[in-house]
Order: C-alpha cells, then structure tokens, then sequence
C-alpha cells in the first residue's frame, strides 16, 4: 500500500530519485506525471499515487507531455528483487506476452495465470495484460519520435496487431493521434533506428567500455573509444547493435543506440537487452548512499559515482564465456572465443548500417550441445562442460535470463559438472542480473580488498562483504576497477575451480 503522505512529500520536493519509483495522477486534469514535474504541485485531494505508469493509464489517466513519466527508467525496486513480480515485470518489458501470451508468460513462471495476475495486481495494480498494453504504447512513442518509420511499420514494431488497435492505444495513453508526436526531425531514411535510452545519471561510460573492450569477442563485439558494437540473435532475426557515449543534446541522461534489425519486431527486446547489458535502470543515488559510508569501499564509490555492473546481451553466451575463461589467462579466453565463434557461429547476413561490422552470432545452445569442441583446442574437460551446458539450455532445462529463478538457476548451473560456485554466481552477477552477488574467493577482489585494509583471505572478505548488501555486486564492481590496469586481473581468470 502506498503511503498517501509520505509520497505527497516526495513529489512535492520534485526531487529526481523518485523517478520511476511512482506517478502522481492528477484528478482535475486527468494527466499523470514523474515526481519531478515541473507542472504546479496538485492539491492533496486531486492526487492519486501509483507505483507504475501502466496501474496510472488503466485508470484513466494519460502520460503528461511536459515530464514524459512513461519515457524514464524502470522502478530500480524491480531490479533488485528476483521474486515472481520482479521476473514477471522483466520479461513483460521485453516483449514476452507479444511473443507467447499471457498463459506463455505464466507457463515460463511455472505458476497459474490467475495467481500471476492475482500477485501483480496486488503488487502494481493492473495484471500482465495491462502492462504489456502500456509497453506497446511507450515503445511505439518512441519509434515515432525517434525514427521516419511509417506508421504501419512502427504499429506492428511495437507489438500492436492491427492500425486500429494502434491508434486507438496511443490516443487513450497520449491524448492525441500518434502523428501528432512526431517532430519534423524524426530519424533517418538510413535504414537504422536511432533511440535514446534514459538512465538515471551519472553513468561513466569509461569503465563499462574498459570493460567490455578487454572481453570483447572478435567476430561478435568492436568496441573503440566510446562506442560498443554487436551482433545480437533475437526471437524474429538478428540484429547489429552500436551504443554511443556521449552527451545528449537536450541535456537528459540518455545512451544513444543505433539498431540494424531484421525484423522490427525485434525492437522491443534488442531494447531491454540494452537496458540490461549497460545496467541502465540502476538507481546510482541509492547505491551510492547504502555503500558510500563504508571505510572500503565507500571512497571507490565516490571517487566514480554511478559505477554499473556489465550485463550481457545473451545469457548462454556469457554462461559459455565464463566456463572458456576458467583457469586461464583472458587472452586466453578470448582467442577459444573466437575460434568458437568461427567454427560453430553463423556469419551476419542482410543487415546494414554505418558503423563497425562484426561478422558472426554467438553459436547456438543446439549448435553447441553435439559439437566437436576439441577441435577448436579445449580439454575434454572443458569440452564436456560446454556440451552439458548447450543441452540444457536447449531442452529448456536450464534459463539463462533475468525471468529465471536465481536461486534455482544457481543450482542448476551448480550441478553440472565443471561449474563451481564462482562461476555460477559470476553469470547470476550479469546474466540473471542479481545485484548481491559477492565472489569472496575471487583472486582479483582478496588484491583489491588488501590494498583497502581488508586482510585475512576470503573468509574475513566474506564477512565483511556481508554489510554490502544488497549491492555487493556493486562493491565488486567497485573493488575490481580500483586495481592498477597492470595488477587487474578478469574475473574469468583468477579463481582456480
């Protein structure tokens, strides 16, 4: 339930942390907005509260044209919990009713349609359906504002199944004709959609490039000085993916995105793979406040604000990559990448646009499950784990995504031979998204950790580590980058399993 005047407070000191945690509906002009509007602060009586914008539009409201509430980051509330609600709002913003349906959504929870719908309303206040009608709606706007696709084509992008239905939508959550939001600068005709996508700041773009760059996989990712490209596979086709850093023209925190796709049907979820892979929905002020006090890691923290934790763009493959990585060097790890890749991946077809070209996607689990891995140099071993990992994915037994169950995920990964705990914590770290991941055995965070005044080996890291929560991931995070270029190690490499 929420509370009436504490969040009445909040919204009236417009202060931005609140974005994305509610919406304040106004009765006397039917419009909700961000806590941070601008617009006069409503009077107590005309104010409803609402914890997301689609719980807002159900009941009647549309999204204010001023502050743009249904454009922001997502609640950082549901980044942090792994629980049923958490799961199923992820894979709802990543197109999951579009592509299975209500009953599809509840059968990857393994629970029951009306105890899903039963958990959200209780939760948000409107059921799957609902949201997933309000998604359509926000990614349709911003197509429009965005892109000179036509109309069609951006209804269907969307996730709408007819024009109709389309205009009708966007006129009840908009109050106006989808024509009407699209300015006279809108895109290119080059055939890429260019999108912007918010975040709350700051966001140093340096150490997710860093990051990314010493991992990068010839073939699949180009990274140079403040851009990051890859090839992606999606439900419809494949895609090409460039995010640049830089500063946004209107001031907004915002990462530009430059999409090649297939089939623009894939828009929704190349989206929220980007959203995961850059940690875009982190709330920076939350973490830096629970974590800033700390004698450790407290000064890391401030020193550079706003640190994420890397996601992936492809759960199996960061699963594969982490098991390629164990007990070798990341040059190492890197090269069996890339011969992986080579032998067994699918060269990128039909797509084009204006900036570096990698040349392959990531094999498939199936490609994976029968092959001959000591042809590209791995130990029988190794081999072994892979083709172990590659079945279960591709039989379903095993989900690699942020709707995965991360404590049963974690134990199914555990129980195949040749994954220890490290390496199932380090792909529940940036597959399954889990911010209170803390590897206390990791050769590289016991350095880091001595060089803070935290000695006596990965025990006394552990308990230590324990007031970290929920950020520990973060505070690894932290603690991984304040090594010297030449002392740092990957966490790929530098615990022996």
């Amino acid at each position: 339930m929420l509370e009436f005047e504490v969040l009445y407070r909040a919204m009236a000191s417009r202060d931005r942390r609140f974005d994305g945690r509610f919406v304040v509906a106004v009765t006397s002009t039917r419009v909700y907005c961000r806590p941070s509007c601008p617009s006069r602060t409503p009077r107590r009586e005309n104010s409803r509260f609402f914890r997301l914008p689609a719980a807002a539009e159900a009941a009647g409201f549309r999204a204010c044209r001023r502050c743009r509430p249904e454009a922001g980051p997502s609640s950082p509330e549901w980044n942090v919990r792994g629980d049923l609600v958490g799961r199923a709002l992820g894979l709802i913003a990543g197109g999951a009713v579009d592509v299975d349906g209500v009953g599809g959504l509840a059968r990857r929870l393994a629970v029951s349609e009306r105890h899903l719908h039963r958990q959200l309303v209780a939760e948000v206040g409107v059921g799957a359906q609902t949201l997933a009608i309000s998604r359509r709606a926000r990614v349709a706007r911003m197509l429009i504002e965005s892109t000179a696709l036509p109309m069609t084509d951006v209804a269907f992008a969307a996730g709408y199944t007819s024009v109709r239905q389309f205009n009708d939508g966007m006129r009840a959550t908009f109050g106006c004709a989808p024509s009407e939001l699209r300015g006279a600068q809108a895109g290119s005709g080059n055939g890429e959609l260019v999108l912007r996508l918010r975040h709350r700041p700051p966001l140093p773009a340096r150490p997710l490039l860093d990051w990314l760059a010493a991992r990068a996989l010839d073939g699949v990712e180009a990274v140079d000085d403040r851009r990051y490209v890859r090839t992606m596979r999606l439900s419809h086709g494949c895609g090409l993916v460039a995010a640049e850093f830089a500063d946004a023209p209107d001031g907004q925190a915002a990462l530009t995105v430059r999409f090649a796709l297939t089939d623009l049907r894939d828009v929704t979820a190349a989206v929220e793979r980007c959203r995961e892979l850059f940690d875009l929905d982190a709330d920076p002020a939350a973490i830096g406040d629970d974590l800033g006090a700390d004698p450790v890691v407290g000064p890391l923290v401030r020193a550079r604000p706003g640190l994420r934790v890397p996601g992936c763009a492809d759960g199996f493959e960061l699963a594969v990559r982490a098991v390629l990585g164990q007990q070798v060097s990341l040059a190492a790890a890197r090269t069996f990448g890339a011969r992986l890749v080579a032998r067994f991946g699918a060269a990128l077809k039909d797509l084009e646009g204006s900036h570096p070209r990698p040349t392959h996607l990531f094999p498939t689990p199936d490609a994976l499950a029968e092959a001959d891995l000591a042809s590209i140099g791995l130990t029988k071993s190794r081999a072994a784990t892979l083709r172990a990992l590659a079945k279960a994915v591709s039989t379903g037994e095993l989900v690699l995504d942020r709707g995965a169950d991360r404590a049963a995920c974690v134990a199914a990964l555990r129980a195949l031979t040749g994954v220890g705990p490290w390496t199932a914590g380090y792909i529940a770290m940036r597959a399954l998204r889990d911010p209170d991941v803390f590897p206390h055995t990791d050769l590289g965070l016991l350095e880091a950790a001595r060089r803070h005044g935290v000695g006596g080996g990965p025990r006394a890291l552990q308990r230590h580590a324990e007031r970290w929560r929920p950020w520990r991931s973060y505070a690894a995070m932290h603690l991984w980058t304040s090594l010297p270029p030449r002392s740092r190690r990957s966490p790929q490499e530098s615990t022996p399993r």
